[in-house]
């Protein structure tokens, strides 16, 4: 597979500015610039205004969330989000035979899922374990509110490591977008003042008990285990020490796949696109080797991951998977790491962009995105690193570099032509599968991000985090808009903020108060244009357009036209709409005045009509 190459951005305080002459080392092919910010990350991360971009939500966690309220729900596995590594998956049975069953059967898996923010826009999702069947969770995981300082935080709490806890969308993100937070507090693993053992806790897990990855394992003929199923518990792999001890966090991943939800971490390696994470290392994992590579990108140059404080940020993409594993082994995709550093190159080697210092926060603060584009991912991450400063670092990826894509990156059909195409198998000790066609032509993956401890077998401690801001590309109204802020009346309005005018102003990103609402019995809205003008094209933005609900875009509607605001004339009956956007073409004819007329306001039960925006065009 050929190295990837990329763009990358590093701004910095002009105390920790990266030095001209390794940036100008990069390799052929690639790019790096280093400028001097005129302002610290941390204070930009506070405006919530972005050049070229449109808030949708911002989310800072100052009303309680109705977690506590929400019910466990008893996890059976009849909808899985594949057959291949999802929990009950079929790749776990070839390898380790019957006995795989039984150690799967021996706990219950109970989940929990409640709304967040406006419109519920965002989902907080969390998974828990009952040892014993007897419906009990000893353990589990919470997403509350808390007060931190002048702020209003969301805390993420997994007290076992067969906790999980993650904050997602409702739905799925646009095809360009922006995603961002502040995260304020970290406990997940790596060293405190030099020490992996701290606070009664080694490398972030409690020191009660045994810590093994059963029963989602690392393939039957992986070094250190025996390999049986059938193994007690406490013989499987550790997750706290030795030589799989490890901690972790996603800062901010992209996964391919719908509402996703915590599951066992080999599925995780499977379902990524790019993301950001933590990989806090037990010493006994390091061992006697470097235990991998960090960049300090002040000077663009490498240290040993040994000699952090195992605080790492890794920021990298998902490439092509290994078709055939072999026996004994796992399905998963290559990982390609982008640093500094490598001058502009993805590289298939463990290297991580920065290191964090926890016992800064929550005085100092984090900020990571990822952006998506008509070309690429960007990732960033902006704070005051180890060894490198305050400063904003930031790597744009284009989807295909060479033959090398970014796993599943076609959001829509026409991004993509099949030609990574190909099919999973597995000829293992206890049976062989095929999983056919992973990547076809005319597939579509639609991006959702994930935040939090998304790992049921290994993870264990705390975060909290603030300001989850979901940004589009500011959108401008076609010219010759000729409804474009005409004089505007509608049978009513369901607010004084949600006024006829709202539909013809341009705008339809500005939440709630930027439409016409009506719970009239007859909803009508109607524009003066206040001179005759050929109409031959309506575009009207519904609900969801706005933000609000799919399920509350207009269903059934006329579109009329006039002469003189008496008798009216239907050009487009629209019926069992579901669109957010719908686009009208009529025969051109000449009005002065146009009417949209509301028969079915949603498809759900909610009698309210709404209307983000009614464009009207000559053509």
């Amino acid at each position: 597979m050929a190295t990837a190459t990329l763009v990358a951005l590093v701004t910095a305080t002009p105390a920790a500015t990266a030095s001209p002459a390794a940036a100008g080392t990069a390799p052929a092919g690639a790019t790096t610039t280093a400028t001097t910010a005129t302002s610290t990350a941390a204070r930009a991360a506070d405006d919530p205004t972005r050049p070229g971009w449109t808030l949708r939500y911002d989310e800072n966690f100052s009303t309680p969330l109705g977690g506590a309220n929400a019910p466990w729900v008893r996890e059976n596995y009849a909808q899985p989000f594949d057959t291949i590594m999802d929990d009950a998956g079929q790749w776990y049975r070839n390898d380790y035979g019957p006995a795989w069953n039984t150690a799967f059967n021996s706990f219950s898996t109970y989940r929990k899922e409640f709304p967040v923010g406006r419109d519920g826009w965002l989902t907080a999702s969390l998974s828990a374990r009952d040892w014993n069947n007897d419906g009990v969770i000893e353990a589990p995981p919470s997403i509350s509110t808390q007060a931190l300082g002048a702020e209003h935080v969301a805390r993420l709490n997994v007290p076992d490591h067969t906790g999980g806890a993650i904050l997602r969308p409702t739905r799925q993100l646009p095809n360009r977008y922006r995603i961002e937070y502040k995260l304020k507090t970290l406990d997940f693993g790596g060293k405190r003042n030099g020490s992996i053992t701290y606070g009664g806790r080694e490398n972030g897990y409690s020191t009660t008990g045994c810590k093994t990855q059963h029963p989602w394992g690392e393939g039957s003929d992986s070094p250190g285990w025996s390999g049986d199923a059938s193994a007690p518990y406490c013989e499987w792999q550790d997750v706290r020490r030795g030589p799989y001890g490890y901690n972790g966090f996603h800062f901010l991943s992209i996964v391919d796949f719908a509402n996703p939800a915590p599951r066992n971490n080999h599925f995780w390696h499977y379902r990524r696109k790019v993301l950001m994470d933590s990989f806090s290392q037990h010493p006994d994992r390091v061992g006697s080797g470097t235990g991998g590579r960090v960049c300090d990108a002040n000077t663009n140059t490498y240290y040993n991951y040994r000699d952090s404080s195992f605080n790492t940020v890794n920021m990298w993409i998902s490439g092509m998977p290994n078709w055939t594993p072999g026996r004994g082994g796992l399905a998963g995709n290559s990982q390609w790491f982008m640093t500094t550093c490598s001058g502009g190159v993805a590289e298939q080697q463990l290297s991580s962009a920065a290191e964090l210092q926890p016992e800064l926060m929550p005085n100092e603060f984090y900020t990571f995105a990822i952006e998506r584009d008509a070309t690429g991912y960007v990732l960033e991450a902006s704070g005051n690193f180890a060894r490198a400063g305050r400063r904003t670092i930031r790597f744009h990826r284009p989807f295909v570099v060479g033959n090398a894509p970014i796993w599943h990156y076609n959001t829509q059909p026409g991004e993509y032509d099949g030609r990574f195409n190909g099919n999973l198998v597995q000829n293992d000790y206890n049976g062989s599968t095929t999983w056919p066609n992973q990547w076809p032509a005319g597939s579509a993956y639609p991006d959702w991000f994930v935040i939090g401890d998304l790992y049921t077998n290994v993870y264990e401690g705390s975060a909290s985090l603030t300001d989850i801001r979901l940004y589009e590309p500011e959108q401008q109204p076609p010219a010759n808009n000729l409804a474009l802020n005409r004089p505007a009346s509608a049978d009513s309005q369901c607010a004084a903020a949600e006024a006829p005018a709202k539909a013809v102003n341009g705008s339809w990103t500005g939440g709630n108060s930027d439409k016409w609402c009506s719970l009239g019995t007859n909803k009508w809205l109607r524009v003066d244009l206040q001179a005759d003008r050929q109409v031959g094209r309506f575009v009207v933005r519904h609900s969801g357009a706005g933000g609000e609900k799919p399920a509350w875009n207009t269903r059934d509607f006329d579109l009329q036209v006039s002469t003189d605001g008496n008798t009216w004339t239907t050009v487009a009956s629209p019926r069992g709409n579901t669109a957010d956007v719908t686009t009208h073409p009529v025969t051109p004819r000449t009005a002065r005045y146009v009417r949209l007329n509301v028969l079915n306001p949603t498809s759900d039960s909610d009698r309210a009509a709404r209307i983000f925006e009614l464009e009207v065009y000559p053509s």
